[in-house]
């Protein structure tokens, strides 16, 4: 154990390397090892949470049907106005993203893929609070406490499993439980021996496990939380979308039931926001964001001080430029088209479209229409606001699809939980129930549900990329303008091997052992 708690020191402290050699001596006698729970508690919540989560994954979103590339005016009259600078060009800092649509095996010059190593330092630092959660001394009226950091360190290992398994590993069915996932590591020590990935089965009964032992602690826990810890919500939460994501719809239905019986994180009506604030950037005109401690479908927040969005437009106020990455609103399956008249997630996860007179700080603004508007980027999180949030209405959606895909025929309970969501999201005057008349078949309604996510889920964590892979990786087709009048047709077919990211040269440059995902190089027309 003494080797591990030297690793603990050089991680956390690694001021203390310089400070004093001695202390890194095993045979040193004022070393000091942590053994209280409460030693481990800051260990947990300063590296097992996810930080900076946004900016290390929100590349991905250019990958999706989510995201397009093109004019940044929604129509001619923004276009025209006076008041836009129009340029034939663009930033070239955007110029990254055609990398992407290549689908390039060695993008990573371009783009720095650190998604990988945080998530694995992450898992790090669980692996260290799990292997010593046996020798872990504390008194009696601690146990809860203890109980709290064991629960916690369980379900972020099995969060962070899960991003590392839905990115670079194969997508979950029965016919893919061999090949291969992502890397197991559960030692609280450093290896650097060469090492292969494990397969989609084994990652995914590690994850099991560890929620199901997440589950076990949270009856003796301490029930003192916050939304920026795991708490009992968010573990039914993750046991939700693990059961969804391996199609096992018993067990999607019994946690995503165990969570609603809780009754902690109630669907939040939109209609009780002042829409005159809905979809306004600047925070000082009190404009409203979803991901607030104080709403009441939050479950869990996370990525506080991190950027968002990187590769969008990036003034949401002003631009001089008229091209640029923008939530796709051109054609019939793209995101914005998806919302029906009454839809108030278009007015309030989405900046204005068009909007003219301003506001008092910023009389006018053009460009950055349709920027996403769920956390705000410019404000301190001291307010209580996060890039990233668990929000309760996934888990009606999960358990919607799991009573549908276990159906032959239109389920009702799905059509039910789907009128809960949607009742809260449309205005009141335009709100009808649907019903099982209009839906023509049961995959009819899974494909409605699936659209149901993107319109309510949009632009959280890297749903939409994971969801496609478990839709059956559908073709894709992006746009790449390199000015106003000329533009290449990047096509990513059905099934392609590109929905594996490949595994980063942080990790293929000192393992030798790993097997890394093939690329399809596609080119442009």
């Amino acid at each position: 154990m003494k080797k591990i708690k030297i690793y603990i020191l050089l991680l956390f402290l690694p001021w203390f390397m310089s400070a004093c050699n001695d202390y890194l001596k095993e045979d040193s006698a004022d070393l000091l090892i942590p053994s209280l729970v409460n030693d481990y508690v800051p260990i947990l919540l300063g590296e097992a949470y996810p930080d900076n989560f946004s900016s290390q994954i929100d590349w991905t979103y250019l990958m999706t049907d989510d995201i397009e590339m093109g004019p940044l005016y929604y129509d001619e009259s923004m276009y025209n106005n006076s008041k836009v600078t129009i340029i034939d060009g663009f930033d070239p800092s955007m110029g990254d993203g055609e990398v992407l649509y290549t689908w390039w095996a060695d993008y990573s010059n371009y783009i720095a893929d650190k998604f990988w190593d945080a998530r694995y330092k992450n898992i790090l630092a669980c692996n260290i609070v799990i292997d010593a959660l046996p020798d872990m001394k504390y008194e009696e009226s601690e146990y809860g406490t203890y109980c709290k950091l064991a629960a916690q360190s369980y379900a972020l290992r099995a969060y962070h499993y899960f991003c590392l398994v839905n990115t670079y590993g194969t997508p979950w069915s029965e016919e893919n439980k061999n090949k291969l996932g992502v890397i197991k590591r559960i030692s609280p020590e450093v290896d650097v021996r060469a090492t292969e990935r494990a397969t989609v089965g084994e990652i995914y009964t590690l994850i099991n496990e560890d929620l199901k032992y997440a589950q076990q602690y949270l009856k003796n826990a301490s029930t003192n939380y916050s939304k920026w810890e795991i708490t009992p919500a968010a573990i039914y939460f993750l046991a939700s979308r693990v059961a969804l994501f391996q199609e096992d719809w018993d067990e999607v239905i019994r946690t995503s039931g165990e969570f609603m019986e809780l009754g902690e994180n109630a669907l939040y009506d939109l209609n009780n926001v002042d829409r005159e604030l809905c979809g306004l950037p600047n925070s000082t005109n009190g404009g409203f964001w979803i991901n607030q401690i104080d709403i009441s479908e939050t479950v869990f927040l996370f990525s506080k001080e991190d950027k968002r969005y990187q590769y969008l437009a990036p003034n949401l106020y002003y631009s001089n430029y008229t091209l640029g990455y923008h939530p796709s609103w051109t054609g019939e399956g793209a995101l914005l088209n998806l919302y029906e008249d009454g839809d108030l997630r278009k007015e309030v996860y989405f900046a204005r479209l068009f909007k003219l007179g301003g506001t008092r700080l910023r009389p006018e603004y053009f460009s950055g229409q349709a920027y996403p508007m769920k956390s705000d980027t410019y404000m301190s999180t001291s307010s209580g606001q996060a890039r990233e949030c668990w929000r309760s209405p996934e888990v009606y959606l999960n358990m919607a699809e799991a009573y549908a895909r276990k159906d032959n025929n239109v389920n009702q309970v799905a059509i039910d939980l789907l009128n809960q969501v949607r009742i809260k999201k449309f205005s009141s005057d335009a709100y009808q129930a649907i019903s099982v008349s209009d839906f023509a078949s049961r995959d009819e309604l899974i494909r409605f549900i699936w659209e149901e996510r993107r319109r309510e889920l949009c632009f959280e964590e890297a749903m939409r990329f994971w969801d496609m892979r478990r839709q059956g990786m559908p073709r894709v087709e992006h746009k790449y303008y390199s000015s106003m009048n000329s533009s290449k047709t990047y096509v990513l077919e059905q099934g392609s091997p590109n929905y594996l990211l490949p595994i980063p040269l942080s990790e293929t440059e000192y393992n030798d052992g790993v097997t890394n995902n093939p690329r399809v190089t596609i080119t442009g027309n």
